[in-house]
């Protein structure tokens, strides 16, 4: 995506003068909102009826999480005790208000009403989820480092909630999707967020890589697949047809398997089950084949190196959140083993096809690609 004008820590030092560095990104947020407001000001005042499109990114609620220099002491609140944490959560408190900074901005210029806001993040963040020794984004493959909030904010679309499986390849169509739904007519007239021929529109929508979000998928079509790089050079790619999931640890040559229907927190590895330790065995688990099919899958089917002992611990221990309640279909059925380990089969071939895609299109050391 290009852009007309960028902005960035070295504007601020020309415009205000040096100001101290907050966390990893120069600057703290909010010195970058005069220079929008200027940008959109100048823009506005030579063409009224332009049509403007800006990104902000906002960088107060990334690692280390430090409070901004004009902080009072006494605004610091004490949430929880754990010292990471609470510093996100109050950075999460700060990061609202500056929200809340812009959207008056937008109004009190009178161009809230006319404004599609898209409000998301590039990762989540891990302190140490369900018992696991993880802080942080690195080597992780956990949900709660993959899953973000995406928020579309117009007075004119109707609030509602989407649950589904989404990524962010998915925010351009959708936000496509929202123009076309806004363009006036004589028969529903609504707000026109953009004046470009919806045919023009339909075109590029048809022809993207991602899905709207705001249409739903066809119920006679299988449930699609999402693709996501942890740490690009480095550790895991993840492929997902949910309620399924596999992540392979591209730098220790293993392969995971997880039901997250059943198991939202990734506890039980379903490639790595011991039948010797049936304790450890949920009774969502239907194991209607022999041992062997619990097999190594050319060498990357790391089953001896599961620590069982420890997996029981984390079962038991969290058994409460294990039985969070689902729908009939769900708590009358079992996940049949031999069928997500079919799954897995495919969903690796294409893990590893995808691999040597990537390397392939950003590698420029070698020419040789290993499959």
């Amino acid at each position: 995506m290009k852009f007309d004008t960028v902005r960035s820590a070295s504007n601020i030092y020309a415009e205000v003068g040096y100001v101290s560095d907050l966390g990893m990104f120069e600057s703290a947020d909010s010195y970058i909102l005069p220079l929008l407001w200027k940008w959109i000001d100048q823009n506005l005042a030579e063409q009224p009826t332009k049509h403007l499109m800006t990104s902000l990114l906002i960088t107060g609620t990334h690692e280390p999480f430090p409070m901004p220099h004009n902080q009072r002491e006494d605004e610091y609140h004490y949430y929880i005790y754990e010292t990471n944490i609470n510093n996100y959560l109050n950075a999460l408190h700060i990061t609202d208000k500056f929200i809340k900074e812009i959207i008056d901005g937008f109004i009190s210029r009178h161009l809230y009403n006319d404004t599609l806001f898209v409000i998301t993040s590039d990762h989540g963040y891990v302190f140490n989820d369900h018992g696991r020794e993880i802080l942080g984004l690195l080597s992780t493959p956990l949900e709660s480092a993959l899953s973000v909030p995406l928020i579309l904010r117009n007075p004119h679309l109707e609030a509602k909630q989407l649950n589904g499986q989404f990524t962010s390849m998915d925010i351009l169509p959708t936000i496509m999707d929202v123009l076309l739904s806004s363009i006036k007519s004589d028969e529903h007239p609504t707000n026109q967020l953009l004046s470009v021929p919806s045919h023009q529109l339909q075109s590029i929508l048809s022809r993207y890589e991602g899905t709207s979000v705001l249409r739903m998928p066809i119920a006679q079509q299988p449930a699609r697949h999402t693709f996501q790089l942890s740490n690009p050079g480095n550790s895991y790619i993840v492929v997902k047809q949910y309620p399924r999931k596999l992540t392979y640890d591209v730098a220790n040559d293993q392969v995971h398997l997880y039901h997250l229907g059943y198991d939202p927190l990734e506890l039980v590895d379903l490639i790595a089950f011991d039948h010797a330790i049936t304790a450890s065995h949920p009774p969502w688990v239907g194991i209607i084949c022999d041992k062997s099919r619990i097999r190594k899958w050319k060498g990357l089917w790391q089953n001896e190196k599961v620590n069982t002992a420890t997996q029981h611990n984390l079962l038991f221990e969290n058994k409460t959140l294990l039985s969070i309640e689902k729908s009939d279909a769900i708590n009358n059925s079992s996940v049949h083993l031999r069928d997500m380990l079919d799954w897995a089969d495919q969903a690796f071939e294409v893990a590893r096809l995808w691999k040597n895609l990537v390397k392939q299109r950003y590698r420029y050391d070698s020419d040789a690609v290993s499959v």
